[in-house]
This record gives C-alpha cells, sequence and structure tokens, in this order.
C-alpha cells in the first residue's frame, strides 16, 4: 500500500477497527455490508452518476489501477505483486498496451553500471 491509502485506513481505524468492527461496514446500518449488491446500490452507483461516469463494475477498479501504475511507468513486477498475481506475464498479456514505449535514456542505467558500448565495438 502507498501513501494516501495508507493515510486513508489509519484515519477509518479510529471509527471501526478500534471498536472491534470491520473497516468497512453500510453506514446507514452501522454493520458489516452484506454482500456487493448494496455497496452498489447504495454508493456506488450514485458516485458513478455525480462523477457522470458511465456505469462500471466496482471490480474494473482493479484494471484501472494497473493501467493507470504501468502508465506511471511502475515496474510490471511490482504492479503484478499489487494485483496479487505471482508473476508478472498475467500483466503482460492484460495491460501490455498500457506499458510506455522505451523512453529517450532507456538503457541508460545499463550503460552506467557496465559501461559504455560504441558502435564500432558492436
Amino acid at each position: 500500500m502507498r501513501g494516501q491509502l495508507v493515510v486513508a485506513l489509519h484515519e477509518q481505524k479510529v471509527f471501526t477497527w478500534a471498536k472491534g468492527e470491520e473497516v468497512f461496514q453500510n453506514p446507514r446500518l452501522v454493520r458489516r455490508w452484506e454482500g456487493d449488491q448494496p455497496i452498489r446500490k447504495t454508493l456506488w452507483t450514485g458516485i458513478l452518476q455525480n462523477a457522470s461516469v458511465r456505469y462500471r463494475d466496482p471490480y474494473q477498479t482493479r484494471h484501472t489501477y494497473a493501467s493507470m501504475m504501468l502508465s506511471a511507468g511502475e515496474h510490471p513486477m511490482w504492479v503484478a505483486k499489487q494485483m496479487g498475481h505471482a508473476d508478472w506475464t498475467m500483466i503482460a498479456r492484460v495491460y501490455g498496451r498500457w506499458m510506455p514505449n522505451a523512453n529517450l535514456d532507456a538503457g541508460a542505467k545499463a550503460e552506467n553500471i557496465f559501461g559504455i558500448i560504441s558502435d564500432s565495438d558492436s
């Protein structure tokens, strides 16, 4: 977990976990959510409407997260671990189109470590 998520969970902890309850509760009933349908009906659909976003299944947030991380240049193996995958092959197959193309300084890290090879050396 990263920055803002950790902060949000610590803030939420005061309201629920510290009382020996679930982290996330139905705010209307102040008890555990009973499946995903009440969440969709109570919160999710309204949030999407207020944001003027067409309906998407909440599971799609996983795909959004993975594609955003890859688009930002995060390492595919790190993204795979975040998603709970054993290796990065699933990430490459499903999200490969969001992996950025090599940038202008691609290979610079290897050159710095192993030395510069000129065109005449190859």
